[in-house]
């Protein structure tokens, strides 16, 4: 059974201020496979029973990071839920380590999860899908700052945002 990708207005769910209080304390993991593991198995437990299928998708982007989970039920019922403050500082942990210098950083991931070891992550350093937030200018180039990558692997729609916010400024 697939998941749809969630409806854009179901994205934007409301998410208590984290920034308003102190985080939950959360065990330190020092490789991605720990890490990727540690997301998973939080985002199972928040499944309720019957909710056989999940998808996991964060994008982090800048001081923009957002992340939502979609259930599915074996019966088709869809549903969408918060993600804990733990798996979104792990995802932010995993952006971190796996920075690449070549690359970049991930700016978006949806892991499909069908259970603790049936999952498939996909990493994307070049796009966000359609359905995920809009990203702003300020955003873009705070990523960039923050994880620098040679300007050849600046994804065009980045470059192509920059260059028009530059020339309604300039």
């Amino acid at each position: 059974m697939t998941l749809s990708r969630p409806e854009r207005r179901d994205l934007l769910l409301t998410r208590p201020n984290s920034q308003d209080r102190d985080p939950a304390p959360r065990e330190q993991l020092n490789s991605l496979g720990a890490i990727e593991h540690a997301v998973v198995d939080a985002t199972i437990a928040i499944l309720a029973p019957g909710q056989k299928f999940a998808l996991l998708w964060s994008l982090q982007v800048g001081s923009n990071i957002v992340a939502g989970v979609q259930v599915k039920t074996r019966d088709g019922t869809q549903t969408n839920l918060l993600v804990p403050d733990e798996v979104l500082g792990y995802l932010t942990d995993h952006k971190r380590m796996s920075y690449n210098p070549e690359v970049g950083a991930w700016l978006s991931t949806e892991i499909f999860i069908a259970g603790p070891t049936r999952y498939r992550a996909t990493y994307s350093t070049v796009s966000i899908s359609e359905w995920m937030p809009e990203v702003s200018v300020e955003d873009l180039r705070a990523e960039l700052a923050d994880f620098p990558r040679p300007d050849a692997t600046v994804p065009g729609w980045i470059r192509s945002r920059l260059d028009w916010t530059d020339r309604k400024t300039g």
